[in-house]
């Protein structure tokens, strides 16, 4: 099943696995924050996972193509989250209580 075919996995600097989640939908970009893991998705999606557990921080943020790139602004209010279509798009991050 598709269930099975994707997923994430945090390990130690050591090896150590520490975490894992199966994924419904194929990476295509990530970017690591101190405490968050921002994944964009094949299937036009935006994932913001909790960096220790992998869990979801806030529900998908759905975008209308593939997303092919993602990077979180230095003071990690904004998302930049560029598109198969070329467009860029700016989601305000702020905290997740505040999205």
């Amino acid at each position: 099943s598709s269930q099975e075919r994707f997923a994430l996995h945090l390990y130690s600097v050591n090896g150590k696995l520490l975490s894992s989640v199966p994924l419904d939908r194929e990476v295509t970009a990530m970017c690591l924050t101190e405490d968050f893991v921002v994944l964009g998705m094949s299937e036009c999606g935006l994932e913001i996972r909790e960096l220790q557990s992998l869990r979801a921080a806030v529900p998908p943020v759905p975008m209308r193509v593939p997303v092919r790139s993602v990077s979180v602004t230095k003071e990690r209010s904004h998302i930049l989250v560029g598109l198969e279509d070329g467009k860029l798009i700016v989601v305000g991050a702020g905290q997740p209580a505040e999205v």
